[in-house]
């Protein structure tokens, strides 16, 4: 992508596809399967993909909500960061279980889950989905990450900064730089408006520059993936809108500035805490794996 008008035309079609042609694969047959789960006809580690694929669906029923009737569905994306953690924390506590099962959602989308957290307001369930995030780095789901994409490394770094946690680079395929990234984590906390609106002016457009499901090969065969692969990020900046959150649990101020993508409406944090949802097969499912594994205890 190239400008902020073509980021948006293409969403707004990829959304309305994925609405209309997905719905089966992604939402009613995991619903299908996780019954399966329940009624021994599925293994336990079907359940956490299905959490995922109920996940993208919530998100693009939200986005496609804004981007074709300009509605802001704030229930569509509790939904979707309420399946998407019960996701990693049904397969982090199945890991548990299981020495060689380290599946996980990876951890650049897991990051945005984290964001969405902060977006929402849900400060609680951010500082342990957070901490639970750190494990899986640590530990066998991500075994370290890689170098990229940067946005994830910002995130967590700054997750850390504002809980006090010293992250370990050591244990890490930490990047040597995190490029537009660095000067947002260098004044984080800033208290100087104009230097906040610059700083978020600049992330902004790195943001839609780097925003592309296109994979570019040159001559050699190199390919070289753009920061932002997943469209359901695209006029979301959920890493941007993550720092923002931070900065409002200290009492320090907001995006002033005229940014295009910063002063869509979907792109203003909600002037209340959207309620939590339930969900009755969740439960069941958390139910079922509590009493099939006496003594095991789940992660979130």
């Amino acid at each position: 992508m190239r400008t902020f008008n073509e980021v948006l035309k293409y969403c707004e079609k990829k959304k309305q596809h994925q609405i209309s042609k997905l719905k089966n694969s992604n939402f009613s047959d995991s619903i299908d399967d996780i019954k399966d789960f329940l009624a021994e006809k599925k293994k336990r580690s079907t359940v956490g993909s299905r959490f995922e694929y109920i996940s993208s669906w919530h998100m693009w029923v939200f986005l496609n909500d804004f981007l074709q009737n300009r509605q802001l569905n704030y229930s569509e994306l509790a939904l979707s960061t309420y399946f998407g953690v019960e996701s990693n924390s049904w397969d982090f506590t199945v890991g548990k279980l299981s020495p060689t099962y380290d599946s996980a959602i990876p951890f650049d989308r897991s990051i945005m889950h984290l964001g969405q957290l902060l977006y929402l307001g849900w400060y609680a369930d951010a500082k342990q989905y957070g901490k639970l995030l750190l494990k899986m780095l640590y530990g066998k789901q991500y075994n370290g990450w890689v170098a990229k994409p940067l946005y994830a490394w910002f995130v967590i770094t700054l997750f850390c900064k504002w809980q006090k946690i010293e992250l370990d680079k050591t244990k890490l395929k930490y990047p040597d730089q995190l490029g537009v990234y660095e000067e947002a984590l260098a004044n984080w906390d800033t208290t100087d408006q104009q230097q906040l609106d610059d700083i978020v002016d600049q992330l902004s457009a790195f943001h839609i520059a780097q925003s592309d499901e296109d994979v570019v090969t040159d001559e050699d065969g190199n390919e070289f993936s753009p920061e932002f692969t997943s469209s359901d990020y695209f006029i979301f900046p959920a890493e941007i809108l993550a720092w923002l959150a931070i900065r409002k649990t200290l009492g320090l101020s907001g995006y002033n500035g005229n940014d295009e993508l910063m002063k869509l409406e979907i792109n203003q944090l909600p002037s209340a805490v959207i309620e939590k949802p339930k969900d009755e097969l969740v439960d069941q499912c958390k139910r079922k794996l509590l009493e099939d594994n006496p003594g095991l205890r789940l992660e979130i």
